[in-house]
């Protein structure tokens, strides 16, 4: 038994939403995606379009754009690279914290050193590349 003053973190449960199965809420849940390798984006954006009650409302190759799209978009839902040029995705995070908009933030990346920093600037999930369906569909 753990000492009382750790707290116990238990593995949440397998999601009980299907690929199939759309959002409870009937509203689209409008999402940017953003990386800048073109495959990344693809290969997001063709799982994205397999699950109910998702729409996929832009994309962003970069942090700047990024910022850009959200502002006029007002995504509900940003996935979002960690390393780009010029703009990572922790640089991201922080300016919109700031901002009168703040979609949720699910990070996509390939290294899993920054998880820590993402949580800390404000993201609600951490996932690695490559991305299996069932955990995007977890995340979201």
């Amino acid at each position: 038994m753990p000492p009382a003053h750790l707290k116990v973190m238990r593995r949440p449960a397998k999601s009980v939403l299907k690929v199939t199965e759309p959002l409870r809420s009937g509203i689209p849940l409008k999402t940017l995606i953003v990386d800048d390798e073109p495959i990344a984006r693809r290969v997001l954006r063709e799982e994205l379009e397999s699950i109910a009650g998702v729409e996929i409302i832009g994309e962003a190759d970069n942090g700047a754009v990024a910022l850009d799209k959200i502002a006029e978009y007002r995504p509900d839902l940003v996935l979002l690279d960690l390393q780009m040029p010029a703009m990572g995705g922790l640089d991201v995070v922080r300016s919109i914290r700031s901002g009168t908009h703040l979609p949720v933030i699910v990070i996509v990346t390939a290294y899993d050193k920054y998880a820590l920093q993402a949580f800390e600037a404000g993201a609600i999930d951490y996932l690695l590349k490559p991305v299996c369906q069932e955990r995007l569909v977890e995340a979201i």
